[in-house]
């Protein structure tokens, strides 16, 4: 097996930790590690530990749904945004349906004073001037 060959002084090994085993045995099932040192063997080693985790990811991806990897990820999550941008666009179209409702209702409330809906636009500052003249 070629993967078994490569364990002792493996590039991919020398950029994982002994701790991420199970990181390597992803990348050799999907990609196998032969084929990952050919795609990392020409970059810088900062380089390479970034590829190498982004292959990590792109292989979980891959063991989980084999025909679209990461990109079925991007199209779930596309779906999910699209979605919440209805429900605020829907959301936002019914709390101006309700502004306008109560808008309505206090303009139909003869004598209705603004001075006791803090949502009006007309401050207490000014009722109050009203007032004072009314005296």
């Amino acid at each position: 097996m070629e993967g078994k060959q490569c364990l002792d002084n493996c590039t991919i090994l020398y950029r994982l930790a002994s701790n991420d085993l199970h990181k390597f045995s992803i990348l050799q099932k999907v990609f196998g590690a032969c084929n990952v040192i050919k795609l990392i063997q020409d970059l810088s080693p900062d380089q390479r530990v970034d590829a190498i985790n982004s292959m990590v990811y792109e292989a979980s991806a891959r063991l989980q749904d084999p025909a679209l990897g990461c990109v079925g990820i991007i199209q779930q999550l596309q779906l999910q945004i699209s979605d919440l941008q209805s429900r605020i666009t829907a959301t936002q179209a019914t709390i101006q349906k309700i502004r306008s409702q109560e808008a309505q209702l206090v303009a139909s409330i003869p004598g209705f004073n603004n001075k006791f809906n803090p949502t009006m636009s007309t401050s207490l500052n000014d009722s109050d001037d009203e007032d004072e003249d009314l005296e």
